[in-house]
């Protein structure tokens, strides 16, 4: 009977090495900045149930019963969708940190500077934060509306979000592929 003899294997070096400084700062910011919009996503569909709900019991002028509680709901999910900007704002001004610190034309990983990061941040940021300032003008008139124009004004407004462009996703892809994540 042949013995089996043990399998030796040797440690196997990580692709990536540990970043500290800059690097991690950046990327640890990406990982942030692409859970928020996440979370953003996520606090979007459900506002969207609310408006929903909103536009069917809306048939008239009146305000029905419920009316309140879901225009309560959906204040609730954009002062969340508020909170969303605010930290994509303190990311932001990290990357501008960073940005400041390190002063210089080196790219970080693979070809981007800190100055490509700190536009690509800024355009998601603003995108978002145009789109939360519409979302609020939203909920400020959802529950006046009661013509079929109106409601569906509102519902369009909100699937499609307008003030983010579709090409954002592109940007927020290649920060993370950039900074490894993808």
């Amino acid at each position: 009977m042949e013995r089996f003899l043990p399998v030796i294997t040797s440690p196997k070096a990580s692709p990536q090495k540990n970043l500290t400084g800059n690097p991690r700062i950046i990327k640890d910011l990406a990982a942030d900045i692409h859970r928020d919009i996440q979370t953003w996503n996520g606090i979007h569909l459900h506002g969207l149930s609310i408006i929903k709900s909103i536009t069917a019991i809306k048939t008239d002028e009146s305000f029905p019963e419920g009316l309140q509680e879901l225009c309560d709901q959906l204040e609730n999910d954009i002062n969340l969708l508020d909170e969303t900007v605010v930290r994509l704002n303190r990311a932001l001004s990290q990357i501008k940190t960073v940005s400041l610190i390190h002063n210089s034309n080196d790219k970080l990983f693979i070809i981007w500077t800190t100055q490509n990061f700190e536009k690509a941040v800024e355009q998601i940021y603003e995108a978002y934060r145009e789109e939360a300032r519409l979302k609020r003008k939203i909920l400020e008139n959802v529950a006046h509306g009661y013509s079929d124009s109106w409601k569906m004004l509102h519902l369009a407004a909100w699937v499609h979000q307008p003030m983010i462009p579709h090409n954002l996703n592109v940007t927020l892809e290649s920060l993370l592929v950039e900074t490894g994540h993808r």
